[in-house]
């Protein structure tokens, strides 16, 4: 046991990445220590330390996952909450959750297995993952379909197109409603730093650049919409050829010190010479959706000027224009959000 581990066990603060910084190999494998034992009650916590400070394939992390899932004694949360972290591995993690899908009896354990296989697996890996997908039609079955199309658009595999949705889906902003005004700026160097702390596999393998990274601000909400610089140096080509993931958008916690997926930017080719953008969060639902005119297309930009949030629980309606280049995305149009989030069915309906 050491005293930094205790100190951070002892509190329920976020992480703090200064303080995970100090950690030497001694305070570690207090933690993976921690992790492992079914008998810990900060086991959960423990393996967030990990997470955040020994992801490294084939290191502490990646050897405290494969044990918890492995063991029976392990109980479903603590299952859960460690596959959840297995994007901190990066492709590593695939054999490891792989396994898990197959033994799966809690639907949460399958979710959670999906999630990351959606993060983390690579082209080479797809045809394995499909034959040990279930069929769609239930929560499992459908969020492995979205993962099982995550997978293809990472490496511009066709065949797995998303459903492009109808008009009657579209939500707009009203004329004269209150709105929040929405900017975009540069993506300052603290940004980006904090948005590197984020480990490959929870970034769903997309690759910005601080060049392939702009920060939006709406309301209270600071995201950072992150290209994949390999995308985004070839558009709108890459956007025309094949299915991407073409990058993420994340959020800043309400306490400033970090990022996490929003959205993931997925796009794909029509048949008349444009292409279909969505915005989908890590569930698979989709709650953006915008289209490129093929005739409208340049050799250098392709303009989408048709952007509209889906008719979904809790979405956020926006009029913006996203014009795409090699060098990156600006936004345009009339730039507003309404302060009234839409399409909340959670809320009973009033008799």
């Amino acid at each position: 046991m050491t005293e930094l581990i205790d100190e951070i066990l002892g509190t329920t603060d976020e992480l703090d990445p200064a303080l995970l910084a100090t950690l030497d190999e001694a305070d570690r494998l207090d933690a993976f220590s921690r992790a492992v034992d079914p008998n810990d009650p900060t086991r959960d916590r423990a393996l967030g330390i990990l997470a955040r400070s020994d992801a490294s394939p084939g290191g502490l992390l990646a050897g405290a996952i494969a044990q918890i899932v492995a063991d029976p004694s392990s109980g479903s949360s603590t299952i859960v909450n460690a596959l959840s972290l297995a994007g901190g591995i990066g492709s590593d993690a695939v054999p490891i959750v792989l396994a898990t899908t197959a033994n799966a009896q809690d639907p949460m354990i399958a979710l959670a297995a999906w999630r990351t296989l959606q993060q983390t697996a690579t082209g080479e890996q797809l045809a394995e993952i499909e034959a040990a997908a279930p069929p769609p039609g239930d929560v499992v079955g459908d969020q492995a379909a979205f993962a099982l199309s995550v997978i293809a658009y990472r490496v511009g595999i066709g065949g797995f197109e998303l459903p492009v949705p109808s008009e009657a889906e579209f939500l707009a902003v009203e004329t004269e409603e209150e709105t929040f005004s929405i900017s975009q700026s540069e993506v300052t160097e603290e940004d980006f730093e904090r948005l590197e702390l984020i480990p490959s596999g929870e970034l769903y393998l997309v690759s910005p650049t601080i060049e392939s990274t702009s920060a939006i601000d709406c309301g209270e909400d600071h995201i950072l919409l992150c290209l994949d610089s390999s995308v985004q140096e070839a558009i709108p080509s890459t956007l025309l050829q094949s299915p991407a993931l073409a990058g993420v958008v994340v959020l800043l916690d309400s306490l400033g010190i970090g990022y996490s997926v929003r959205y993931l930017v997925l796009t794909w080719p029509d048949e008349e010479g444009g292409f279909h953008l969505a915005l989908h969060h890590p569930d698979g639902t989709q709650m953006y959706y915008g289209h490129a005119e093929g005739e409208e297309i340049t050799e250098s930009e392709a303009p989408i000027g048709l952007f509209f949030a889906l008719d979904r629980p809790g979405v956020e309606r926006a009029a913006v224009t996203f014009f795409a280049s090699s060098s990156g995305v600006t936004l345009g149009g009339d730039m507003v959000s309404a302060t009234k989030i839409s399409g909340d069915r959670l809320e009973p309906e009033p008799d």
